[in-house]
């Protein structure tokens, strides 16, 4: 009987699907759909349920020693640098995290050395040239040069006129290199043209000599001086970032050796909280030299 049943055509029943008008919310949620998401619902809400009888019955006087190794960093409890870097030392030793300390010092200070000479090789080639407007950045690290005039009296320094003390242009007043005098810039301004048939030695002054150059000319000048700006630049660039990395690895520095310090055997106590990047201070208990 039972093989004559299942030879019977049967009624296919088919799931019913979401109807046109709704169809903008999406497939039709199924019965296994809905177990599904009434499980993980109801499993917050125990959960959530749970930490407030936690918190609710939490004595504010508690204390664990794991607080002081813990801090809390965006809603999560973590552990500390110092914590971690007990636990590296409780797994490959005491005498290693020591060699491994020393060693890192040794590199700072060789990056230090080497970066403080190339500043210095930088400063001796470039002299710190500027335009005036171009290096006056407050976060500019390059030392910028005065010039100081002494005159005679109140009066003089009160109508003390830079162009005419210094022949030029007020323009080019700001410039403490490439700031030709008036008679130069005249000079640049005559036009006064060469003839091929005609050699230097007729001329019988520097004037006579000068001549307008072709815009072939003006133009190369003008590239090369572009390009001189540019180098120019880069390299004080440069200059300025070693600058920032060195009182980087100078900090750096100072915070390994004031951990070496403290590792050291003696009484000691905290005097200053470290600031701006700074180690701490500390002052170590006198002890009497045998």
């Amino acid at each position: 009987m039972s093989s004559l049943r299942n030879a019977v055509k049967r009624v296919t029943h088919k799931e019913r699907s979401q109807p046109q008008a709704r169809a903008h919310l999406g497939i039709l949620e199924k019965k296994k759909d809905y177990r599904i998401r009434a499980r993980v619902f109801h499993s917050k809400e125990d959960r959530v349920k749970a930490m407030r009888e936690k918190a609710e019955g939490r004595n504010p006087d508690e204390f664990y020693f794991g607080m002081h190794n813990s801090e809390v960093k965006d809603g999560r409890h973590i552990k500390t640098m110092q914590a971690k870097a007990k636990e590296l030392e409780d797994v490959i030793g005491s005498d290693a995290v020591k060699m491994m300390k020393n060693q890192d010092l040794s590199y700072l200070r060789l990056l230090s050395q080497r970066d403080r000479k190339k500043i210095e090789k930088m400063q001796s080639s470039l002299h710190y040239i500027g335009n005036g407007d171009e290096n006056d950045n407050d976060n500019s690290t390059m030392k910028k040069k005065r010039h100081t005039v002494f005159v005679q009296n109140r009066e003089d320094a009160e109508n003390f006129d830079v162009a005419n003390h210094f022949n030029t242009v007020p323009e080019l007043v700001n410039r403490s290199f490439n700031r030709p005098r008036k008679d130069a810039l005249l000079n640049r301004s005559k036009p006064v043209k060469k003839d091929k048939n005609i050699t230097d030695e007729n001329y019988d002054s520097e004037e006579e000599q000068h001549f307008v150059p072709s815009a072939k000319q003006f133009a190369q000048k003008i590239k090369l001086a572009r390009r001189i700006a540019k180098a120019r630049s880069s390299a004080y660039g440069e200059m300025e970032a070693r600058n920032r990395r060195l009182v980087e690895l100078e900090k750096a520095e100072s915070h390994l050796v004031t951990e070496k310090i403290i590792a050291s055997k003696g009484r000691k106590r905290k005097v200053k909280e470290a600031v701006d990047g700074k180690p701490a201070i500390y002052k170590f208990r006198k002890k009497r030299a045998k």
